[in-house]
């Protein structure tokens, strides 16, 4: 039987339940007996020196802290650490992705193993369950490795949203740039596609949107416009076209869409109309209907508020 004071217990439960070597020593442990408990199926051993209790869960979390108690140079990052701090458009991977400098070798199974010699302490976040985790700006550079450029242009808009600046941004490219870095191009080709004045796209979904409607014709709309209203409040519609007073707005009624929505949607919609601007709006329901339909309603709207413009 595995018997642990019950200031280890607490520890050993923060930390998803990991325990080392070290810290068993500390709590009158022998090293015999701690190798009677991995024979009896007490403690898993995840690493050397470093265990997870039986019965504690076998967790994506549990995996990351037994990486970081093996080496404490270790820092879970790219979509393992999008993961960790919630990032919109990422899921675990199957291993936790572990970034160590080139001259160490601590991990030897149940991690993706990357190195870099480029790890600032300003890119570590030590977390109260033991995980040491990339910085948010750190973590979205690294995930470019792993991600297609619509699903990494979409974590760029949530992390822009969420986490970070695009000065930022910018300054992290700048102290991570060398020849051959792994999705450094894509992160280049991402950020040169928007201003710094631009405010975050809300959905990966107005992304693609936006995308479908230029390839049909429509100029490249601006992604959320300043607008004032009459009454003074300002508003950024999802895409806009100023130069005819044209805008469209994506409703993820999935995600709301209540009567308080509805009525403030409206009210936003009229105070567009008063100061001479046309607003079209369609919901993530009826794109997943029939896209490609809905894109080509919305390109001949912006064509017809053209031509009633130009006449």
């Amino acid at each position: 039987m595995l018997i642990l004071s019950p200031s280890l217990s607490r520890d050993i439960a923060r930390c998803h339940g990991i325990v080392t070597t070290s810290q068993l020593l500390v709590d009158g442990f022998s090293l015999d007996h701690v190798r009677r408990q991995v024979r009896a199926g007490a403690l898993v051993s995840m690493h050397s020196g470093v265990y997870r209790i039986a019965t504690s869960s076998d967790t994506f979390e549990s995996r990351c802290a037994a990486a970081c108690a093996a080496d404490t140079t270790a820092v879970i990052t790219g979509i393992a650490a999008g993961h960790l701090w919630k990032f919109r458009h990422t899921r675990a991977p199957a291993l936790p992705i572990v970034t160590v400098a080139h001259d160490r070798n601590p991990l030897n199974r149940g991690v993706m193993l990357r190195r870099s010699n480029v790890l600032h302490e300003h890119d570590r976040v030590q977390r109260p369950d033991g995980i040491v985790v990339a910085s948010p700006p750190r973590t979205w550079f690294d995930c470019a490795r792993d991600l297609d450029d619509e699903t990494f242009e979409a974590v760029t808009e949530w992390v822009l949203d969420h986490h970070a600046s695009m000065p930022t941004l910018w300054r992290t490219v700048r102290e991570l740039e060398s020849r051959g870095r792994p999705g450094l191009a894509r992160v280049r080709r991402v950020m040169s596609q928007r201003s710094v004045w631009q405010r975050p796209a809300g959905s990966k979904l107005e992304l693609r949107v936006l995308r479908a409607l230029r390839r049909r014709g429509v100029p490249e709309l601006v992604r959320q416009h300043r607008i004032r209203l009459a009454n003074g409040v300002v508003i950024h519609p999802d895409g806009a076209d100023p130069t005819v007073r044209w805008a469209i707005e994506i409703d993820h009624v999935t995600w709301h869409g209540g009567r308080t929505d509805a009525q403030r949607d409206e009210a936003r919609d009229r105070g567009l109309r008063r100061i001479g601007w046309q607003v079209e709006r369609v919901t993530d329901q009826e794109l997943r209907d029939d896209f490609a339909a809905v894109i080509a309603d919305i390109a001949e709207l912006h064509r017809l508020r053209t031509r009633e413009l130009a006449a």
